[in-house]
């Protein structure tokens, strides 16, 4: 008899705009995904009906930045603690599929998924089958606890099994997960849970987690000189705290209860003994990168100064990035803690050149902007170079498709001026179309007034356009003039200045730049040996280079293959705009 054990598994994104109007029901979609006649599906042939057909991957930032999902590794350990007696075996759809896993061991006890809105037609599909094998499936993570609704629209619907199906909103604490153990034991799974503790501290490091293969950075091939490293390096993920303590219209978990989004924070001991863990049998390339996770490093406040001076106390060697707002650079004394502890690489949301823009949006940062006297361009350069005489590498956020962006030619708009800027200032670029994330405010306001560049939440059309998520194409009408009021324009502004920030010789410029930087300003571990001094400067210019990753992520999407049809192509056969079919008539006959 095989052993019982569990499964975590965090699906692939699917390309899977084609089908958009032109499906009737979820059963469609899995035959889409395994080219297979779903009517043959049984509790004998389910395996069959899990392998999806990776030329239709839709590739998303984790694949594309050789990182691990931070969700599926922490509910697999919090399962693990309770349920010590069990193995929980990581999936990714990928490195390792569910198929592969249960053909060699047998049926798990229950599959639990965690689900992005981007990835969810995926997480529904792949429920369908393991349910016609009677598997308990718990699926969790953002889009659930913000579309709740969604499972039995797209799961419970069409299932002789529903009993089987649970899903969990908000957070995957202890508490919420013993209960679902139990309930999943004793065959009585209850329609819905919720969960309130974000981030606790005794979680990791549980010897029952079956983990995958290291993602690496194989992209980085086409770099010369560093391309090689990619196959030996890793980033890997952890965190100090979660939550937000804010409301942003444009972000999904502005739709959960307060209690369901509040702030976190875990220890300092208990983060430092996880990275320390990692570090156990020695430092190398697979252990030495991370990137932190809050949406802002600063909202740490006295704890994150309480965790970085025990950091630098401690034996860790670290090179680590993460998002922080600009500000600071309004405090020195914290600049250099952040530094000393091994900070490396931020990722701050500039959002856009234009003060209109920011004022738009809500950011923050406008009020001392307006105080500064200086330009939008002049502030935030001003505030790059402060950061990094810290000898910490920067890449920008920006948006496209806001109401003060401007179009006025293939290479004459706002993106081009983001290109310069961030060229000028030695910095990488995270471009991203404006989109209406599901469960945000603005999503359901464009619901409201009929906005939604895919049209109602029906059901099908709804569903397949959630792998637009992943922010490279919006899913909303553009309805700014100068933008032409089209979907193509603004996808065009984010690929373009990703192409041209991310270029090979722009990424080893910024990155021998950051060299220079990195070796003035080492950290306390590079301030004690020559070695780590090496490292702190060699990361200088990795960080320069994995950030210019961001060109092929958007090719990615971009691009027709035999499989699907590329983000360019669809959009210009939907472009109803004569002038602007003529501008891009030529241009994107490449990506067919």
């Amino acid at each position: 008899m095989a052993e019982k054990y569990y499964i975590m598994h965090n699906p692939l994104i699917f390309n899977l705009m084609d089908l958009h109007g032109n499906i009737q029901d979820i059963h469609e979609l899995l035959a889409h995904l395994t080219g297979k006649d779903v009517s043959q599906l049984d509790s004998e042939n389910y395996l069959d009906f899990l392998r999806f057909d990776l030329r239709k991957e839709r590739q998303g930032m984790v694949e594309t930045f050789g990182m691990e999902s931070y969700a599926s590794h922490y509910i697999a350990n919090q399962i693990a603690r309770l349920r010590p007696d069990l193995e929980v075996v990581l999936s990714d759809g990928k490195r390792k599929t569910l198929d592969r896993i249960i053909q060699e061991r047998g049926k798990p006890e229950a599959v639990f998924i965690t689900s992005m809105s981007s990835n969810f037609p995926t997480a529904a599909a792949t429920t369908i089958s393991l349910n016609h094998a009677e598997i308990p499936v718990v699926i969790g993570g953002i889009h659930v606890s913000t579309s709740p609704d969604d499972i039995d629209t797209f799961v419970r619907s069409g299932i002789s099994h529903p009993e089987l199906v649970s899903q969990v909103r908000g957070a995957g604490d202890s508490a919420t997960l013993k209960q679902v153990l139990h309930d999943v034991r004793n065959g009585g799974l209850s329609p819905e849970y919720i969960g309130y503790e974000t981030m606790e501290d005794g979680i990791w490091g549980a010897e029952n987690v079956v983990g995958m293969d290291k993602n690496n950075l194989a992209h980085l091939s086409r770099i010369p000189i560093v391309g090689w490293l990619g196959k030996y390096f890793s980033v890997n993920v952890s965190t100090p705290y979660l939550g937000c303590p804010y409301s942003c219209n444009f972000c999904s978990i502005s739709s959960l209860d307060k209690n369901q989004r509040k702030f976190k924070q875990r220890s300092s001991e208990d983060f430092i003994e996880e990275l320390e863990q990692s570090q156990s049998q020695g430092v190398n390339l697979q252990n030495r990168a991370y990137f932190f996770l809050p949406d802002n490093l600063l909202i740490g406040g006295r704890r994150l100064e309480n965790t970085l001076e025990k950091m630098i106390d401690s034996d860790l060697k670290v090179n680590y990035a993460a998002q922080i707002s600009i500000d600071v650079a309004n405090k020195p004394s914290l600049l250099e803690k952040l530094r000393l502890s091994g900070a490396t690489h931020f990722f701050i949301g500039l959002e856009s050149l234009d003060l209109r823009n920011l004022e738009a949006i809500g950011k923050n940062a406008v009020k001392e902007i307006k105080q500064s006297g200086l330009s939008v361009k002049d502030y935030y350069s001003q505030q790059i170079r402060k950061i990094q005489d810290h000898g910490i590498s920067v890449h920008g956020a920006f948006i496209f498709g806001l109401p003060f962006d401007y179009f006025n030619g293939l290479n004459n708009h706002s993106g081009v001026d983001v290109s310069e800027f961030c060229r000028e200032q030695h910095i990488g670029v995270q471009t991203t179309c404006l989109t209406d994330l599901p469960g945000s405010k603005d999503f359901m306001e464009s619901q409201k007034l009929k906005r939604g560049l895919y049209g109602q939440k029906e059901p099908m059309d709804y569903l397949v356009s959630l792998c637009t998520c992943d922010i490279r194409e919006g899913n909303r009408k553009v309805p700014y003039d100068s933008l032409h009021q089209s979907s193509l324009v603004v996808a065009h502004m984010a690929y373009d200045t990703a192409r041209r920030v991310g270029s090979n010789l722009n990424a080893l410029s910024n990155g021998l730049f950051m060299m220079r930087k990195a070796f003035k300003s080492p950290t306390m571990k590079g301030k004690r040996t020559f070695i780590e001094r090496g490292f702190d400067t060699f990361a200088g210019l990795g960080s320069q280079v994995i950030v210019a990753m961001e060109k092929e992520h958007h090719e990615s999407v971009a691009y027709s293959t035999d499989s699907y049809r590329g983000s360019f192509e669809r959009l210009y056969e939907a472009e109803k705009n004569p002038e602007v079919k003529e501008m891009f008539k030529d241009f994107v006959q490449q990506f067919k």
